[in-house]
């Protein structure tokens, strides 16, 4: 008999009742597994090691399950939506992945049963959909599309900004896409969405505090400006600019403080070296506002908003008196 742990090491990172089954347990041993941690079952008869799977992320969560519905589906589906988004490692934000979503290319009527959207898929080109590790998903620029339709100006702005700064996809590419589908539901949300796009945000931080800003009528800033001393060496980069009122934007995700898979320093190091860059930066006569994750929430955003404004007026009546910007061509 093999063990559970020879059964569920595969590229899938998943395990069928079925295979437990051939292998010698009975439903009762899963049961017993599952009651002591030792298993979790993520969607009917299928389990995951509960060890390697609680740590991971919603996202890497979802590809998991949907994986699993494509494997089970064959090849009369496409994994599409936010499903494929995940499966392309683009960040999303405010997405419900309680449901994989699946496009049908076998012309069978949409539906949504057993945790599975379905999607008609009789518009699905060739050249839509793609192999991906053993599964079929459309290609990115459609599945940021798709997602867009289905969910917030906020979240389609995380998602566009992700796959463009992953060059998954190419503005034009978007662009083409949407203007192909001028006439689908929820596609003048996408149109809108694709205007406010950039590739430059590293982080669905970045891309939420930017939608913020522009929803509470604050000047639009430079991305990832680079702040000189006077020597003209680069300090470092800001998130977010406004030159004009002498001003830098900070977001400080959980990622700056220990989340960087291959950096090795402890917490306090990270925090003490942004607060040393953070005072090189102001050193040059500009201020700074820092903001996190729970500061652009709904509930507190405009207030947020309202003190990054407040601090830009104090950054710009303090520090652009007989000041001179050259801009760097």
């Amino acid at each position: 008999m093999s063990s559970f742990a020879d059964l569920i090491q595969s590229p899938r990172r998943y395990t069928t009742r079925g295979q437990f089954i051939d292998s010698g347990y009975n439903d009762r041993d899963l049961r017993a597994a599952v009651r002591t941690g030792l298993l979790t079952r993520v969607r009917h008869g299928i389990y995951v090691f509960t060890a390697e799977y609680a740590p991971l992320t919603r996202e890497q969560k979802h590809v998991i399950v949907a994986q699993s519905v494509a494997d089970r589906l064959g090849p009369a589906v496409a994994i599409s939506h936010q499903s494929a988004c995940a499966l392309h490692g683009i960040a999303m934000y405010g997405h419900d992945l309680s449901k994989v979503h699946v496009t049908r290319l076998d012309g069978s009527a949409g539906r949504t049963e057993h945790g599975i959207v379905h999607h008609v898929g009789q518009i699905v080109r060739d050249d839509e959909v793609q192999e991906l590790d053993g599964v079929l998903v459309v290609r990115p620029s459609r599945a940021v599309f798709e997602a867009a339709t289905v969910g917030s100006v906020e979240s389609a702005i995380v998602t566009m900004d992700s796959a463009l700064h992953l060059g998954a996809v190419t503005g034009e590419e978007l662009a083409e896409t949407v203007g192909r589908r001028a006439d689908w539901q929820g596609a003048r949300r996408a149109r809108y969405a694709l205007s406010l796009a950039d590739g430059r945000a590293e982080s669905p931080g970045e891309s939420r505090s930017r939608y913020l800003f522009r929803r509470a009528g604050l000047p639009v800033p430079d991305l990832q400006v680079p702040v000189y001393d006077a020597y003209g060496r680069i300090i470092g980069y800001s998130d977010f600019g406004w030159i004009e009122h002498c001003h830098l934007g900070e977001f400080d995700g959980l990622v700056k403080y220990g989340g960087i898979p291959d950096d090795r320093r402890t917490p306090q190091r990270i925090v003490t070296a942004e607060k040393i860059r953070e005072d090189r930066m102001r050193s040059q006569r500009l201020g700074m506002s820092r903001w996190t994750w729970s500061d652009i929430d709904p509930a507190r955003g405009m207030r947020t908003a309202e003190r990054v404004r407040a601090e830009m007026d104090e950054s710009r009546r303090l520090y652009t008196r007989g000041r001179v910007n050259i801009p760097l061509v």
